[in-house]
């Protein structure tokens, strides 16, 4: 299938109507007091914040919106005072996506294809909620950035950018991450969608650089049904590292399979730990499992996604 046609299936993929509307009824619960929008901060004859619950009152001030006099109050107490309201505020919300060559591997899996649904359906929640969403496709030649995405009819534009992913390359996703949070001081919601193949200790000062940046961060890892069962692809051969090209001859005995699970577990384990110790969520989508199910079911459970 060639670059444009894989393109266009993974579109019809990411904007099946059918696979949208699981996450009707559905949200991200994130802070809102990390978001912002115009008119928060109070100067006379400029908007005031804007939003449906009533914060205080305070006496009414020459260049304050007329719209928020409380007339019953001047009615009864012959005064004139004004509804502060608490500001309803736009999160920006960060789609981090791992776009390496690991991420391509198995092909048969298809990781990036189940990493990319994730990040649409997380999307999708932010433009409903009416949050602004900016995805970065991470690979080797640095961070492709999308414009930020505003309102729900522009799930096709971000669909569209996610469509456009490939996995290819070597990445230092701690480097890329921390140059992330450099390069975006405004705090929000990030989203770190990926295999998580590498030492903890190497994504350590990606995963502090965005926490200690003010951000509400989750790493969502995202494994291949064959890493979880190799046996299920060869039983013997020479594996070649996709990122760097290094080789090793493998013969998958009793011993090796045990031994494999064994670094597995202690490899997740040590990312959890990783996550905890600066404030994040975790949390692992295998491939094969419906995305809506892991929305609803680990993500809700982590406190990611609440209903509406």
């Amino acid at each position: 299938m060639t670059g444009a046609r894989a393109a266009a299936a993974r579109l019809e993929r990411l904007l099946d109507a059918g696979t949208l509307r699981h996450y009707d009824g559905l949200a991200l619960a994130v802070r809102r007091g990390m978001g912002e929008r115009l008119g928060e901060r109070r100067f006379p004859g400029r908007p005031q914040p804007s939003g449906i619950e009533v914060e205080a009152y305070a006496a009414y001030q020459p260049g304050d919106d007329l719209r928020h006099l409380d007339w019953s109050a001047l009615g009864r107490l012959d005064a004139l005072l004004v509804r502060r309201f608490t500001a309803e505020r736009e999160v920006l919300l960060h789609v981090l996506v791992d776009c390496s060559a690991s991420m391509g591997v198995p092909a048969r899996d298809g990781k990036l294809d189940a990493a990319l649904e994730l990040a649409m359906a997380l999307g999708y929640l932010g433009l409903g909620a009416g949050d602004a969403v900016r995805v970065a496709l991470l690979g080797a030649g640095g961070a492709r950035l999308s414009p930020a995405f505003r309102q729900r009819p522009s799930a096709v534009g971000l669909a569209r950018f996610l469509a456009e992913a490939r996995a290819a390359g070597a990445l230092d996703l701690g480097a890329a991450l921390a140059g992330y949070a450099r390069a975006h001081p405004r705090p929000g919601l990030a989203l770190v969608i990926s295999d998580f193949m590498a030492e903890p200790a190497a994504l350590e000062p990606g995963v502090r650089a965005l926490a200690g940046g003010g951000y509400e961060l989750y790493l969502l890892r995202v494994i291949g049904a064959g890493e979880l069962d190799p046996g299920r692809d060869f039983d013997r051969g020479l594996l070649r590292d996709v990122e760097s090209g290094a080789t090793h001859a493998m013969a998958l005995t009793r011993a090796t399979v045990a031994r494999y699970r064994a670094l597995l577990a202690e490899h997740e384990t040590a990312l959890a730990a990783l996550a905890a110790s600066a404030g994040a969520g975790h949390a692992r989508l295998a491939t094969g499992e419906p995305v809506h199910a892991f929305a609803t079911g680990a993500l809700a459970r982590l406190g990611l996604v609440c209903r509406r």
